[in-house]
Order: structure tokens, then sequence, then C-alpha cells
């Protein structure tokens, strides 16, 4: 397996920063909330229980387990579970970084208590640790608190890789309960002869096809900030703000990395399909009308020309032979590096269901297109 590009691990660690800064936050309101409860009889404090000393606790508490339990959920945990049942993935997530949460802060309460009596294993020390470790109340308070602080967190990061980096804070603000209008490139992407494919394997097994061929070239959309719009079938639709789908040429590179996935998977694919999937691409951009619809079942969802066009676009690909093509508005907007990518143009072509013909350009075969290379340009 090839190692994570730059741009997922520079957005993995972002994603850890903030996790950080909002579970510094949110272990002050604990530390807080703790205080409420030692005025009552849910939990009676220790002789040398101190707030302020609880509070330092719980905020430096969040920053580590930020760190540390945020890194391994981003990196590793989110990653080995991204293929079970989202229901399973969030229960055992939630469950082993709340614990260790709760380890993370019983050593600092206890290294703290430590270097005020100037010897860890002072006789205070470890009744003050024994107090809090097996204070039935305080357990269990801070790690239902953590555990939902982790399942909130992993929700979160679950609708952000769904919709998008910054739409969940987006949506809860009210961004999109009004229609606006917004500059967005498009990819449709869609499996070749897949009907073929589908009456060779039978629906089941081009089921499982689909899932891997999705799940593969996910990542690939992730490392060029890519936004998955929709399924549709054997089709996927994949889109950027469009500033976003120009920088460091994401809505191009995005392809190839995605070619780059499925043809590292080309033996697994073998193995089990008998065939390794081909794709073909159309890519389009222009304004589009985004919003909030539905009532019980509410999604974000773009509207426009650029849409169909794209669509069309991504159909005539098998007319001309080409796995790629794109429209000369979008050219427009990309300043693609001559000696790394080989512009070929196609024509002006009439799309089905426009008045309007579209000038069509794809790259030759000759172009360098490995993935170490793409990377290292990118970045």
């Amino acid at each position: 397996m090839r190692s994570a590009p730059r741009s997922r691990i520079r957005i993995g660690r972002r994603q850890v920063f903030w996790i950080a800064v909002g579970w510094a936050v949110l272990g002050a309101l604990d530390a807080l909330n703790t205080l409420a409860l030692s005025q009552s009889a849910y939990f009676v404090p220790s002789p040398s229980f101190q707030y302020g000393r609880l509070f330092f606790v719980n905020v430096l508490a969040g920053i580590l387990s930020g760190l540390i339990s945020g890194t391994f959920l981003v990196f590793f945990l989110r990653e080995r579970f991204r293929t079970k049942p989202f229901g399973v993935a969030l229960l055992v997530n939630s469950m082993i970084i709340s614990v260790l949460n709760f380890g993370i802060i019983s050593v600092l309460q206890t290294t703290l208590l430590s270097f005020q009596y100037g010897n860890f294993w002072h006789p205070e020390v470890l009744a003050e640790t024994t107090t809090l470790l097996f204070n039935r109340a305080f357990y269990l308070k801070t790690l239902g608190y953590w555990s939902v602080v982790v399942f909130l967190t992993i929700i979160s990061l679950h609708v952000n890789e769904k919709y998008g980096r910054g739409i969940l804070l987006k949506m809860i603000l009210g961004h999109y309960h009004r229609p606006r209008e917004e500059d967005r490139i498009f990819l449709f992407a869609d499996i070749k002869s897949s009907t073929r494919i589908a009456e060779k394997l039978g629906h089941i097994l081009f089921f499982q096809l689909l899932n891997d061929f999705f799940r593969d070239i996910t990542n690939a959309v992730a490392d060029t900030s890519g936004e998955i719009y929709q399924y549709v079938g054997d089709e996927i639709v994949i889109s950027w703000p469009l500033q976003q789908g120009l920088h460091n040429d994401n809505c191009i590179r995005c392809y190839y990395y995605m070619r780059e996935a499925i043809q590292k998977r080309a033996n697994h694919y073998q193995e089990r399909y008998g065939l390794v999937p081909e794709f073909k691409v159309g890519l389009h951009c222009g304004l589009v009308t985004t919003g909030e619809i539905g009532v019980i079942k509410k999604d974000i969802v773009f509207s426009g020309d650029v849409l169909n066009t794209a669509a069309r676009i991504q159909a005539v690909c098998n007319k001309f032979r080409v796995s790629i093509l794109m429209s000369k508005p979008l050219l427009d907007h990309l300043q693609l590096p001559p000696h790394l990518y080989h512009l070929k143009r196609v024509g002006i072509i009439a799309l089905k269901g426009k008045v309007e013909k579209v000038e069509l350009y794809t790259f030759a075969e000759a172009m360098r297109t490995s993935y170490e290379g793409l990377l290292i340009t990118a970045t």
C-alpha cells in the first residue's frame, strides 16, 4: 500500500489541530461541570481537591488527547474501519478513544500531584490517584462525557468527508438554507462497459465491484480536496469550489490519482472479478445554484446546466476513444504546465440535448502520468 500523499497528511494534520482545540475547550467545560458536581452528593472530592489544578489538567488533557487520540483516529483508526459498517466503526472508535482519553487525564492528574509533593510514590499521591481511579461517579462521568465528545467528533469527520471541508459548519449556521450561486468544477466518472460487466458478473458481484471501485478512489478525491457529490449507479460525481479545484490542478490530478489507485489494485480486481475496471471522465465548470433541499431527508443539492454539460462530455468519451475530456471554459481557467500535461484538441462538438457547441480537449497518451511525478510537481 502506498504511503499517504503530502496533501492527505496536510489535511489530516489540520483536522488533528482543530480536534485538539475543540477538545481543550470541552475539557474546560468538563472542569466547570465537575466543580458544579463537587457541590452536590454525586461527587465527593478528596481533601486535596483543587479546582484550579483540575481546570489546568482538563485543558492540557484536551490538547494532548486531541493531538494523540486525534492522530490515532485520523491516521489509523478511520482508515482501518473505513470498510466496516458505520455503526460498528463509530462504536469501536468511540470506546477506544474514550478509554485512551481517560487514561491521559489520569496520568496527567497523577503527574501533577507528583510534582506538587516532589515524589511520585508519596502516600498522598497514591491516595489521590486511588480516589480518582476508583471513584465510580467521577469515572463514569468522565468516560461518558468523553464518549459523547468522541462520538460527535467522529460524526463530524464523517459529515466532513461526505459533504466536504467546512460544509458542516455552514449547514449549522444555515449558510445553504437559502439558495446561493457558486462557481464550481464538476467531474463525472463512469465505469466503461458497465452493462456488459454487470451481465457477466451478476448483480451481487457487480455491486461488490462498484463498492470496491468507489472505495479505492476515495483517497484520490480526498487527496485533491474534492467533494463526492453523489453516486448514480456506476457513476460518481465529484465537485470542487472553483478556486479549490484549480489549486495545484486538483481537478485534473484527481483523475490520475484515481487511475493510479485502480492500477495498484489490479491484481485484486483480476483475481476476484476477472477484470480490471476502466473508467471515463468528463470535466466542466461554471455557475450553479447551491442549497438545502428536502424535509425528512435533507441534502445539499447543486442545480444548473453545468452538471448536464459535464455529464454529456463524459458520455462522448467512448466516441473519441479517450478516457478524459474537459471543456474549453475549464481549460481557460487552468494553467497546466506544458511539460507535464500534453493537451490535445478534440474539436467543437454538439452535445446531445444542447444547442450550443462545446470545445473539448483531452491529453495525449504519451504524457507523463506517474503518481509520484504529479505529486512532486503539485507540491
